[in-house]
């Protein structure tokens, strides 16, 4: 995820900005990737937020922004998106409140739906990688140890060394390195020249061939990767440096998916559980019986949470200190 660079207002989503399946946008985010047609399903979900946003933006003074990273107060500023496991995720820019919302899904729900058995078929059908056009997997062996690396711009900082190379020393051979496919040429050699060709996979391969084969999956909180070998039984560990593990993407979620591995909690029922409450911010017509009714009570829910603690901090910018009219 990036960062914020400027404050977003209505008239940027009128422009096309910062769409989630804005071409123009994602050129200058992921270059020459292309996302899978297999989003398309999140179109009517992003439409039905943006009609959303329009209104609390009025009534609240909210921004929304797609796809970015910050860490903000309780009464936050900012709503962020992104899709997630081909869904879609709406969270606040407040670590606080996007861990509590998922808490709070789970202990809300007595339905479910199989969100668990959606994520299985995705990745076992070869449907599960957003981005298109990756390349086969046929001419590399089966290796039991898979390690899942971010991108060029998050490897050095947000990844442990010392934990990549115990990693490699205790499994030796039996490691597959996968770089990020926004990875540059340069860093690739480094992890080379570091862990040995024979252990790194081209950042262009399909990471989920290797990942359906793999008895334990290594990642990190900014990855779906960790989702999708959950859902398969796979164990899985992070990899991240512990000082930056709630900055990662997907903290909120993958945090309780490592937690699991450790209380033993099934993956599967906290899945199904949490994902089929509408506090969890996670939205998918492909599998919520009504999204639309869904992302409406998210709204709601986490507008309300916001409003709680609107005098414990105040504000930095004098423009928000308006708006939370103090």
């Amino acid at each position: 995820m990036g960062k914020i660079k400027k404050e977003r207002t209505k008239e940027d989503f009128e422009a096309n900005k910062i769409r989630m399946f804005n071409r123009k946008a994602n050129a200058k985010r992921i270059g020459t990737l292309k996302k899978s047609k297999t989003l398309d399903h999140l179109i009517p979900v992003e439409e039905k937020m943006e009609s959303l946003m329009n209104k609390y933006m009025k009534s609240d003074g909210i921004e929304f922004c797609y796809d970015v990273s910050a860490k903000e107060i309780p009464y936050f500023r900012t709503l962020a998106y992104t899709e997630w496991a081909h869904s879609l995720i709406i969270h606040p820019l407040c670590n606080e409140l996007k861990v509590r919302q998922v808490a709070d899904a789970k202990k809300g729900q007595t339905i479910s739906d199989d969100w668990n058995g959606y994520f299985q078929q995705k990745v076992l059908n070869d449907k599960s990688n957003k981005y298109q056009d990756r390349t086969s997997s046929n001419d590399y062996k089966k290796k039991g140890i898979l390690i899942v690396l971010p991108g060029s711009n998050r490897i050095k900082e947000r990844t442990c060394l010392n934990k990549l190379n115990w990693i490699k020393n205790k499994y030796g051979d039996a490691v597959w390195f996968k770089p990020h496919p926004i990875t540059t040429h340069t860093l690739i050699g480094e992890m080379k020249d570091m862990w040995g060709e024979d252990a790194i996979l081209p950042r262009n391969i399909n990471v989920y061939d290797f990942l359906v084969k793999a008895d334990k999956v290594f990642t990190t909180y900014m990855s779906e990767t960790a989702l999708y070998a959950a859902v398969l039984g796979k164990k899985i560990e992070p990899i991240d440096v512990y000082q930056y593990v709630d900055s990662g993407s997907f903290y909120h979620y993958n945090k309780f998916l490592f937690d699991n591995c450790v209380s033993g909690e099934s993956q599967e029922h906290w899945i199904n559980s949490t994902f089929s409450n509408y506090r969890s911010g996670i939205f998918n017509p492909e599998v919520d019986r009504n999204w639309e009714h869904k992302i409406e009570q998210y709204f709601k829910y986490i507008i309300g949470e916001r409003s709680k603690y609107k005098t414990w901090f105040i504000d930095n910018k004098e423009e928000y200190r308006a708006k939370q009219n103090i």
